[in-house]
């Protein structure tokens, strides 16, 4: 499955991405809530329930689907 990484997170609310810190895996999920600034964003998370992260502590989202609105870089060969 490619997977696109997204610079704009204000277009999140209710997509299925992953979260990654600095190219590692935090969790996957669905975006709750975005702040208006898109510099905050809620996952509710299976594996950890819901969560906030923050773009400031080098979080990234790496969306499944694709989304008019997304801004995005599409990547190749990666999974979740």
């Amino acid at each position: 499955m490619d997977l696109r990484y997204i610079t704009d997170w204000t277009q999140l609310p209710g997509a299925r991405v992953e979260i990654r810190q600095q190219g590692s895996y935090v969790c996957g999920g669905i975006v709750d809530v975005v702040t208006d600034d898109g510099k905050i964003l809620w996952v509710q998370s299976p594996e950890h329930d819901r969560r906030l992260f923050e773009k400031d502590e080098f979080y990234e989202v790496w969306a499944a689907e694709d989304r008019t609105g997304f801004h995005y870089e599409v990547t190749a060969g990666l999974s979740s």
